[in-house]
C-alpha cells in the first residue's frame, strides 16, 4: 500500500509538471535576425518575422517585453518595451511596432485583426533614429523576451483603435470641412497671428499608398499652391511613384515638379535631430528663394513630421498653445474621428504623448524659460512670445540666416 501511495504521488507530480509545461508551450522568448533599417520615417530595424507570425506565437499588442540587440561588437539591452500597433510612446522611448495591424470595431473592446501596413515586426525608438544612433547592422540578433502579458494593455486598448480607412467613401464632411479635405487631411494653417491662406498642410501630394494623392492634387490646384515642402520623399521615391497607374491623375503635382516648385527633403521623424532641422531650413530657404506665396507642406500622412513643422511655424508667428493644439489635433479627427468630445481620455493621452512632447522640446530653445524637474515646462505660464523666440532660435541654430528669418516671419505673420 505504501508503494502504491509513493507511485501515486510521483504520478501526480508528473502530471502537474506536464500540465505546467503544457501551459507554457507558447514561447517566452524568440531570437530573430535584424534585416534592415525600417523603410519608413522612424529609422528603426525590421526583424525577420511578420507581425502576423509574431502574434501567432502567442504574443499580443499590449504585452511587455525585454529586448536585446547584439553582435560581436555591441550589446544593447532595453527593459519594459511595449508592443503596440502604433507609435504610442514618448519621443525616444523604444517600442515593438506593428503599425496599422489591429483594427478594433470599438475602442477599448476586442480587436479585429484585418490588415497590416508593415511586412515585418519593427523595433525602434519613437521619433529618434535608432539605426543611426546605435550603429545597428544587419549581422545583429534581436532577442525578444516576454516580461508580462498585457503589461501595456491599458495604453494599447486606449488608443489601439487609431487606425484608419483608405477608402474615400468611409469619410464625411464635418465642421465646415469638405469630405475631400477631411480625407486628404488638407487645410490652411490658422491662428490669429498668421496671415490667412498662405501656409497649408496635407497628406502626401505624390505618394498614393493611402489613396489620398489625387485628392491632395485637386485641393492644391484649387488653392493655388505655388511651392511644396515635401518632407518625406527623395527623387528615387518620386521616380517609383511615377510607375503607378494613378500618376497620370496627378496633373498639378507633376506641374509643380516640372516647374521646380517642390523641395524634396526626405526627412526622418526625428524632429530633435540636426538632420531634420537642417533639411527644414533648406526647404524654407528654397521656398523663400522661389518667392512662394502659398506653401504646402506634407509628409506621408501629414501627421508626425508635418505636425512638428506646423507647431514650429505657428510658434514662429506667435500662435497660442490652444491654436497650435487645435491645428495638431484636427489630424486625429480627420483620420480617426478622435476629438475631445468623442473620447476625452484617449484625446488627452495623445495630447500629452505627442503634442506636449513637441511643445516641451521647442521650448528648450527659449533660454528665458526654466524647465521643471522632469524637464517639461509649466505650459500655463508660457506666452506666445516664448514660442516665437524658441522657434526663431531653433531655426537660427539649424542654419537659417537672420535675413531669411525676417523674410519668413513677414511672409507668414500678420
Amino acid at each position: 500500500m505504501k508503494k502504491f501511495f509513493v507511485f501515486l504521488s510521483a504520478l501526480c507530480l508528473m502530471l502537474i509538471a506536464f500540465g505546467a509545461f503544457a501551459e507554457t508551450t507558447e514561447p517566452l522568448s524568440v531570437t530573430l535576425d535584424v534585416l534592415n533599417r525600417g523603410a519608413d520615417a522612424f529609422y528603426g530595424c525590421d526583424v525577420n518575422i511578420s507581425i502576423k507570425d509574431f502574434i501567432a506565437l502567442g504574443f499580443e499588442f499590449g504585452d511587455e517585453f525585454d529586448v536585446v540587440l547584439e553582435n560581436d561588437l555591441y550589446r544593447y539591452e532595453f527593459k519594459s518595451v511595449p508592443f503596440y500597433n502604433g507609435y504610442y510612446t514618448k519621443t525616444g522611448d523604444p517600442l515593438l511596432c506593428g503599425y496599422g495591424y489591429a483594427i478594433k470595431e470599438n475602442r477599448g473592446e476586442d480587436y479585429q485583426y484585418t490588415r497590416t501596413d508593415y511586412p515585418y515586426l519593427r523595433f525602434c525608438f519613437n521619433n529618434r533614429e535608432m539605426w543611426n544612433l546605435l550603429h545597428l547592422t544587419t549581422d545583429m540578433k534581436c532577442t525578444i523576451t516576454l516580461v508580462e502579458k498585457g503589461g501595456y494593455d491599458y495604453e494599447q486598448k486606449l488608443v489601439g483603435g487609431l487606425t484608419y480607412s483608405k477608402d474615400f467613401e468611409d469619410y464625411e464632411a464635418k465642421n465646415g470641412i469638405s469630405q475631400e479635405e477631411v480625407f486628404a487631411n488638407f487645410r490652411a494653417v490658422k491662428s490669429d497671428a498668421m496671415k490667412e491662406n498662405v501656409l497649408f498642410r496635407s497628406a502626401s501630394l505624390f505618394d498614393n499608398a493611402n489613396n489620398r494623392a489625387p485628392y491632395v492634387n485637386d485641393l492644391a490646384k484649387a488653392n493655388g499652391i505655388d511651392y511644396v515642402l515635401n518632407l518625406a520623399d527623395s527623387q528615387s521615391k518620386i521616380d517609383k511613384y511615377k510607375t503607378d497607374d494613378v500618376w497620370s491623375e496627378l496633373d498639378y503635382s507633376q506641374q509643380l515638379l516640372d516647374n521646380d516648385q517642390v523641395c524634396l527633403m526626405a526627412m526622418s521623424a526625428a524632429y530633435e535631430g540636426a538632420a531634420y532641422q537642417a533639411a527644414l531650413v533648406q526647404g524654407l530657404n528654397s521656398a523663400l528663394a522661389h518667392n512662394a506665396t502659398k506653401i504646402l507642406f506634407h509628409c506621408t500622412e501629414g501627421k508626425d513630421r508635418t505636425g512638428f513643422v506646423g507647431v514650429l511655424l505657428e510658434g514662429l508667428c506667435g500662435a497660442t498653445y490652444d491654436e497650435m493644439l487645435y491645428d495638431y489635433m484636427v489630424t486625429y479627427d480627420n483620420y480617426y474621428g478622435l476629438t475631445e468630445e468623442s473620447d476625452k481620455t484617449a484625446y488627452d493621452y495623445i495630447v500629452d504623448l505627442k503634442f506636449n512632447d513637441m511643445i516641451n522640446y521647442l521650448l528648450t530653445f527659449d533660454p528665458s524659460l526654466e524647465a521643471m524637474g522632469d524637464g517639461t515646462y509649466d505650459l500655463a505660464s508660457v506666452t506666445p512670445e516664448n514660442y516665437a523666440a524658441a522657434a526663431r532660435n531653433l531655426l537660427a541654430k539649424a542654419g537659417m540666416s537672420e535675413d531669411n528669418l525676417q523674410a519668413l516671419t513677414a511672409l507668414l505673420k500678420k
